[in-house]
């Protein structure tokens, strides 16, 4: 699965349009800087190394990018919807996280995350197109995440720091302790982790699904799943009475 250069320009021309409607001032010209800086990474980056995870390949990483915070948003307004606590939160916060999620796959100042697969047998019989770079500093995704926004002094608020730290759920470890709360003093006390995290397993599930129905995989998911093409959610209408169908 992959798009073509047009989808590519196209998709970062409505991630500088995000940025340019939702941030001012300094952060505004921060984010911006940033964003020049890493322009050409950001634009081809993939969002994983591994085509059966989701978006391996050339502008996967921004197209999860816009996933994430159409997911994102959907999930805060359902929050405020079911009379779940965002009062805490901004629609800039949200953003913000969803933007960010995973700044750190895009590597140091210098240097992609993900380089090009050396091992041919890998690529072809693994499905992995990408590879870690070994010449990075060993850090994770979202420490790295972090160390790259201070790089351009971008602050962030404690709801801001709580989203991008919880966004990849109990994956990471570090994570234990927000959700694991272990005491009602530690009760985390914002939702904003919990929206990021949902939005990104989300967008992660349909663009995994795109992947599925494209028939690059060498499982007939196509035939297992009737062959059913639904529109994402977020992106457009989903016929949910066939939802159903797409597991039987």
């Amino acid at each position: 699965m992959k798009i073509n250069a047009e989808q590519i320009q196209e998709n970062w021309a409505q991630l500088q349009n995000v940025i340019n409607t939702t941030y001012e001032g300094e952060r505004l010209k921060n984010i911006l800087l940033l964003h020049d800086h890493f322009k050409d990474r950001m634009m081809l980056a993939p969002a994983s190394g591994t085509k059966w995870f989701h978006n391996a390949f050339p502008g996967g990483y921004t197209a999860h990018v816009l996933n994430v915070i159409k997911w994102a948003l959907e999930y805060y307004k359902m929050f405020e919807k079911m009379d779940m606590h965002v009062s805490d939160l901004t629609k800039e916060n949200v953003i913000f996280c969803a933007m960010f999620h995973d700044l750190g796959k895009i590597g140091d100042m210098d240097n992609d995350y993900y380089i090009t697969q050396p091992d041919d047998w890998k690529a072809k019989k693994w499905g992995r197109p990408y590879d870690h770079n070994p010449e990075l500093h060993w850090m994770s995704v979202t420490d790295r995440s972090f160390w790259l926004l201070n790089q351009f002094n971008i602050p962030m608020s404690q709801q801001e720091f709580l989203g991008l730290r919880m966004a990849d759920g109990l994956y990471e470890d570090a994570n234990k302790p927000y959700f694991f709360e272990g005491a009602e003093w530690k009760a985390i006390k914002s939702n904003i982790g919990f929206i990021i995290h949902y939005a990104d397993s989300s967008a992660t599930r349909w663009e995994k699904e795109q992947y599925m129905l494209s028939g690059e995989s060498s499982v007939d998911f196509p035939k297992i799943m009737k062959g059913i093409k639904k529109e994402d959610p977020v992106l457009g209408d989903i016929d949910t009475d066939k939802l159903g169908d797409l597991f039987k």
